[in-house]
């Protein structure tokens, strides 16, 4: 059996924990753009810093638009992600996060291949 035989691969590849990757966007009100930034570059440095599992942390900013951001977050598996989603960071950010927000956080939640 090697990697090309489906059935090997199939089964060594549910024995594994895949890593989750999640992306994240979010529209600010007109005005608040910058509060925001500096918010999510904090955050994203506690990430990256305290939390076990987190792979990688990105804020970015949509080219051409001051209001539309995404997160691009990597985790080790689906209990490192569960744990960010508990973590005092987190729950600190949210309420000053989503007042400068002009519509709800989308999430697309992925696993690696």
């Amino acid at each position: 059996m090697d990697w090309a035989d489906p059935s090997s691969y199939r089964l060594a590849a549910a024995a594994a924990s895949p890593s989750v990757c999640a992306v994240l966007k979010a529209e600010t009100h007109p005005g608040l753009d910058e509060e925001f930034e500096a918010l999510m570059r904090d955050f994203a440095y506690q990430v990256r810093d305290g939390e076990v599992g987190c792979d990688s942390y990105v804020v970015t900013r949509m080219i051409g638009s001051r209001n539309h951001f995404a997160v691009h977050a990597q985790f080790a598996d689906m209990d490192a992600f569960e744990r960010h989603a508990d973590t005092k960071h987190l729950a600190k950010a949210m309420p000053r996060l989503n007042a400068l927000l002009a519509t709800p956080i989308s999430m697309e939640i992925f696993v690696a291949v």
